[in-house]
């Protein structure tokens, strides 16, 4: 019994040094340096200039209504009345008719948005597609 309290003992040592280790560790300062190459920075300044020059890119659109068309130009006027910031968007796909509507960068604020449609257009759906760029 006796080398086992001194066991435990040993082993709430190591554990404390350990501990104490680590928060030193953790309290130290020190300086982060980035390095980068002028060719680097170049082809960055390109690629930002190259998506300032697009009009369109891949993205999201809500779709409220597939249908005739003058259900669909009727769709349209209610929902700008009830919507009147979000952008609409009508497309012709033989033979239907579609209204799609917001410009959406990612699915995430899509699915925001769709929390306050639903309760108008229940069967309103998310779609991948290009959208406008403002």
């Amino acid at each position: 019994m006796h080398y086992s309290s001194k066991f435990k003992f040993f082993i709430t040592l190591a554990i404390i040094a350990c501990w104490q280790y680590n928060l030193e560790a953790q309290t130290k300062d020190g300086t982060v340096r980035i390095e980068s190459s002028a060719h680097i920075d170049q082809m960055l300044a390109q690629k930002k200039s190259y998506n300032k020059s697009l009009e369109k890119f891949q993205g999201f659109k809500i779709q409220i209504y597939y249908g005739s068309e003058k259900e669909c130009y009727e769709v349209k006027e209610e929902f700008t009345s009830l919507f009147p910031e979000i952008a609409t968007s009508i497309i012709f796909s033989t033979p239907q008719w579609k209204l799609q509507i917001g410009n959406y960068r990612t699915r995430l604020e899509a699915d925001h948005s769709m929390v306050n449609i639903k309760k108008e257009y229940p069967a309103a759906i998310v779609l991948a597609t290009e959208i406008e760029i403002k």
